[in-house]
């Protein structure tokens, strides 16, 4: 009788340094659950989703004393990641460490650690099982997985493709009525397809999958959606709204398949300023909530983002939106150029455009997007992980100093999102809803505040450690 493995996964607890959505969303662990559900016929699984445990990862290691402990995480989690590793070896050094996710897909030498034995780079949902044959001893270490000290060849991992599988969200049933976005509550997610076709070149998605775009065909996508208990539906892709006919057909089976769900999507705006009568359409079935990368109300910044957009085109889709009464969740980029006049422009025309939600985003150079900056101008380094939440200012601002730009990023979420008439509209939510926003948006105003107090102070040299992930254990203990 082959061996059965007990097989650990968990996802990390941010930092308290990160900044960002984790105060007002905290969705599945998708990634976790389906690579559970690729091996649990053979093997004893269990997820632990420790933003929501009260005790320390240490307790779980030592309650399940797993073969195999398994964590994936973005990249403000990989000191965290490195750091779980850390405790999971220090309890029992056969415990065999694995960890990936996107970051560690593309810099997997950024958690190439002593107590990490192996990392994921490549096709997860075919190379994880082929890992685990591989520590049963059945099979040799797979192309896509890199053991410790191994380098990274793009040349020898196997090309991208889609999973069937239809992962078991019962692995999480002790957590799902916790799971929420923004005002959509009981949230479930749903991947449809991989990358992003197009070139803005401060977006780290389209390089996870070298810059192609497959998708998952819609009958595997129907056939998972029908198996989903939540009315709420997160569809995770980069780009949902992209080609017109897989979109129609989408809507055509939703809709003969009498499948009554809510859906909060990605999409451009283009393909929503082009194509109003789609939007109107998928409205009728479901569609709720559409969070778009805005970027910026200015052409020429646009230009420099590679976004292939115009402020036109933001404008339309937004009056598109509007006219469906389909909810918009906008991310602009706060540029490090900015003076209190482009703050005060931004401001006016969001106001002007009816935004309710946005996600202001200071400019990050992610590693590998292509947007190249002076790293002398870095105020965070590229080692501080948990700071690079798309929340932090990682760019000396030009025009005035690190707490007065913070303080402007407040000011400016204050004016759009705290409007009067804003705020009356939040009503229409269940009060349980209002209050974990609300809870959630002073959290990240006080991140901010301290951020303010910091003011330039914050520099290179102060990262957060594995160390400081073994004070906060010790401390819970």
């Amino acid at each position: 009788m082959e061996r059965s493995l007990n097989v650990l996964f968990v996802r990390p607890k941010p930092s308290p340094e990160t900044i960002g959505l984790q105060h007002i969303m905290v969705v599945e662990p998708l990634e976790l659950e389906i690579l559970a559900t690729l091996i649990k016929a053979d093997n004893q699984v269990t997820v632990i989703d420790m933003i929501h445990e009260k005790k320390p990862i240490s307790y779980f290691i030592h309650k399940y004393d797993p073969d195999v402990f398994c964590i994936t995480g973005y990249i403000t989690h990989t000191a965290i990641m490195a750091a779980y590793c850390r405790i999971a070896k220090e309890i029992n050094p056969k415990t065999v460490t694995v960890t990936g996710g996107i970051h560690i897909e593309k810099f997997p030498e950024d958690i190439d650690h002593e107590y990490v034995d192996f990392r994921v780079v490549r096709n997860a949902t075919i190379t994880f099982p082929k890992l685990i044959d591989h520590i049963k001893g059945n099979a040799d270490l797979p192309n896509g997985v890199l053991s410790q000290g191994e380098i990274l060849d793009e040349a020898l991992l196997p090309e991208y493709d889609f999973y069937t599988i239809i992962p078991d969200r019962t692995l999480t049933s002790k957590y799902r009525k916790k799971y929420f976005y923004v005002f959509h509550n009981k949230v479930a997610l749903l991947k449809t397809s991989f990358g992003c076709p197009y070139k803005c070149n401060f977006c780290y998605c389209r390089i996870i999958t070298g810059g192609k775009y497959f998708a998952r065909p819609i009958d595997i996508v129907i056939k998972e959606l029908k198996t989903i208990k939540e009315k709420e539906i997160y569809i995770i892709d980069d780009d949902f709204l992209l080609e017109k006919g897989r979109l129609k057909e989408f809507i055509r089976l939703v809709k003969s398949n009498g499948i009554n769900k809510n859906y909060l999507v990605f999409g451009r705006a283009d393909f929503i300023a082009n194509n109003p009568n789609i939007i109107h359409e998928f409205k009728s079935i479901g569609l709720r909530t559409v969070l778009v990368g805005l970027e910026s109300f200015n052409n020429d910044e646009l230009s420099g983002y590679k976004k292939q957009t115009s402020e036109s085109t933001n404008k339309l889709a937004l009056k598109v939106l509007s006219e469906s009464n389909v909810d918009c969740y906008a991310a602009v980029i706060l540029s490090p150029t900015w003076s209190q006049e482009d703050f005060n422009r931004a401001a006016d025309i969001m106001v002007e455009l009816g935004l309710k939600f946005i996600n202001l985003q200071p400019l990050t150079p992610l590693k590998g997007t292509g947007l190249y900056i002076d790293e002398d101008t870095l105020i965070i380094d590229r080692s501080d992980f948990s700071k690079w939440d798309l929340a932090h200012i990682m760019v000396k601002p030009h025009h005035m100093t690190v707490s007065e730009y913070y303080n402007n990023i407040i000011k400016l979420y204050q004016r759009v999102i705290f409007k009067p008439k804003h705020l009356w509209g939040y009503i229409k939510y269940s009060p349980l809803m209002q209050y974990k926003i609300i809870k959630g948006l002073i959290k990240i105003r006080k991140q901010y505040r301290k951020k303010i107090m910091e003011g330039s102070h914050y520099a290179k040299n102060t990262i957060y450690s594995t160390d400081s992930v073994q004070r906060q254990e010790q401390k819970t203990l």
